[in-house]
Formats: structure tokens, C-alpha cells, sequence
């Protein structure tokens, strides 16, 4: 765990994230449904972590006003939706025996052994570069996973507002919210759903990042 700080690109502020870094050799990635209903399965998003003893998540991917997911959702091996066209979701983060992977959504292929997958986007971040495009308006707290490209991940949520430019901006700079170069970046819902949880074990209270409002599902990790 760690609490990174970078500069916002568009004004030269300073934004804070908090950060859970972690191989995919060690711990495997996982999806925790939280249910269609109005009432969560677990109500705070860290007593759903504790439950599955994971180590550290956020929140997950975007969900529909019914609280129907957006795009295909892959739960303890459960299938959730199905595989969704819009813009957005323009990217596919997966865990299988193989590892964790980000793959862009037309490049994606369906296979046995996936056990957590999130359809989600936009593309922040690819082959080290920022993707063009991203929105420069609409700051606010932002959830995202990204990897190095070579076994090393992290999972994110900022504590400052930023847009999704800035935001990938950041995670392109060296030495910014990753202590290493990151080769691939994908947002997850931000906003209000942003949420994060790191148990610190031995003693030590966890650090929790609540959603202001009820999330569909929660993205993490656990030891292999």
C-alpha cells in the first residue's frame, strides 16, 4: 500500500490516490457481485473484502440506473450480463490461471478459466502512451488498475478530482501514481462510486475509501 501524489496536468495542482501494488504471480484477481437489488449483499464495500479475505479492491465497473451491470461481468465464475457495444466500455480486465490481463474489448477472446472478469473503460493508458481523446472536462475521484505490462499491477482511487485526461496523463508519468512505467491503464466507475480498501493485517486498521453511494460490484485481489 501507499498514498501517491502527482501533479493534475490541466492546472498543476497536486492530486492524491491511494494505491494497493501487487503481482499477478502472488495473488489472483477477483469479482465480488454485490447484487441487483437496492440492498447490497454486503452493505459497507469493505465488509465485502473482509468476507472473501482479500487483501485489497476497489470499486468495480459501471452498472445501469436498475443496478443491472454495465457489460459482461464474470463473478467467482459466474456470468453476469452479457458483452455490451457502448463507447464506453471499451475494454475488457480479466483474471484466469494465467494471470490478470487488460485487453482492449475487440481483442478480447472468450475462454474456460476465466473467474473474474469487469467489461469496463475508457482505455487510459497504452504501450506506455496516454490515449488520445480522453475527456478534458468532468473532473472527478477516479478508480483504475494498470500494469507495467510485465507481471506488476496496481489498483488505484485518487482522492483529488480529476479528468480522465489528467488522469491518464498521471499514470503515464514515470514515477507519478506507479513506482514504475506503466504500459496499460483502463478506468473503472469514478465519482461517487469510488471506493478503495487495503487491510494492513497484524493489528492495523485497514485503510477504507467509502463510495458516497451503493455499487454494483468490487474488484480485488486475495493470495493465491
Amino acid at each position: 500500500y501507499a498514498k501517491r501524489t502527482a501533479v493534475r496536468p490541466s492546472d498543476g495542482r497536486q492530486v492524491a490516490a491511494h494505491v494497493a501494488f501487487f503481482t499477478s504471480r502472488a495473488f489472483r484477481l477477483e469479482v465480488v457481485d454485490l447484487g441487483a437489488g437496492p440492498e447490497p449483499t454486503y452493505p459497507p464495500m469493505g465488509d465485502a473484502l473482509r468476507a472473501q479475505g482479500w487483501v485489497a479492491g476497489v470499486n468495480g465497473g459501471f452498472f445501469h440506473p436498475d443496478w443491472r451491470p454495465a457489460g459482461l461481468v464474470v463473478s467467482q465464475g459466474k456470468r453476469i450480463n452479457r458483452f455490451e457495444t457502448a463507447k464506453l466500455l471499451s475494454g475488457v480486465v480479466y483474471g484466469d490461471d494465467g494471470g490478470t490481463h487488460i485487453v482492449r474489448r475487440a481483442h478480447f477472446r472468450d475462454h474456460p478459466g476465466i473467474t473474474a472478469l469487469l467489461q469496463t473503460g475508457p482505455y487510459l493508458v497504452e504501450r506506455g502512451r496516454t490515449v488520445r481523446g480522453l475527456s478534458t472536462s468532468d473532473p472527478r475521484r477516479r478508480t483504475f488498475i494498470a500494469t507495467d505490462g510485465r507481471g506488476r499491477w496496481v489498483l488505484g482511487a485518487t482522492l483529488s478530482t480529476l479528468t480522465l485526461a489528467d488522469l491518464a496523463q498521471s499514470l503515464s508519468a514515470p514515477g507519478a501514481l506507479a513506482s514504475w512505467r506503466v504500459d496499460r491503464a483502463i478506468n473503472l466507475d469514478g465519482g461517487s462510486s469510488t471506493g478503495f480498501f487495503f487491510d494492513r493485517k497484524a493489528g492495523d486498521a485497514p485503510v477504507v475509501l467509502h463510495p458516497w453511494k451503493r455499487v454494483r460490484n468490487v474488484l480485488g485481489i486475495r493470495p493465491r
